[in-house]
């Protein structure tokens, strides 16, 4: 998986959308070595070509495992990343992983290097989240009380927190931050 493409997978297969080549591709995956890892659905973050899932949010033992989508191998999640994962997670342009300690409210990226998570920002806005995606500069998170969503701007310095509220009766379900159309994006949706 590249910047410019993309993988979804079920327990069974993967579906490879390249931009570059415009074409969508189902695959038969590597299953996974053991089924009690994913009894219920789980969520994966890309991440440099990689799916990385846990099996369960918050502080609870878990289990991690990372599918290698180019070579369709399963690996075991390096240790400081799986410890480090407490909450829900999102990947900005597949580079780097944040995720959200939601028992403190804290906002914090992986770094590979020290396989150690590192702290951004803690904010009670953040505790409890249940949901974030990254994009942007930007990580949005809906937290447990689903009072809105907060911003974060991950690359100003110092880190910076702003709430966009939810309209009065109406309530956050997911977050997703979609891409910016352009007119000849519309254009070229009229000539399917």
């Amino acid at each position: 998986m590249k910047s410019n493409s993309y993988c979804y997978c079920t327990k069974y297969s993967c579906n490879h959308h390249d931009k570059n080549r415009g074409w969508w591709k189902w695959e038969k995956m590597r299953g996974l070595k053991d089924g009690k890892f994913s009894r219920e659905a789980i969520e994966a973050v890309g991440w440099r070509g990689k799916l990385c899932m846990v099996n369960v949010k918050g502080d609870a033992a878990k289990e991690g495992i990372i599918y290698d989508v180019g070579s369709d191998t399963w690996q075991e999640m390096p240790q400081g990343m799986l410890v480090g994962w407490r909450g829900p997670a999102a990947a900005m342009d597949e580079e780097i992983i944040y995720t959200v300690d939601e028992s403190k409210g804290a906002l914090r990226k992986y770094d590979p290097e020290s396989d150690s998570w590192i702290e951004i920002l803690e904010n009670e806005m953040l505790k409890g989240a249940q949901h974030m995606a990254a994009a942007g500069g930007r990580v949005c998170v809906v937290s447990g009380s689903c009072d809105g969503i907060a911003v974060v701007n991950v690359v100003a310095e110092p880190p910076s927190l702003m709430v966009v509220e939810t309209p009065v009766g109406f309530q956050i379900l997911d977050v997703h931050i979609l891409p910016r159309m352009s007119q000849s994006d519309f254009e070229s949706q009229d000539e399917c």
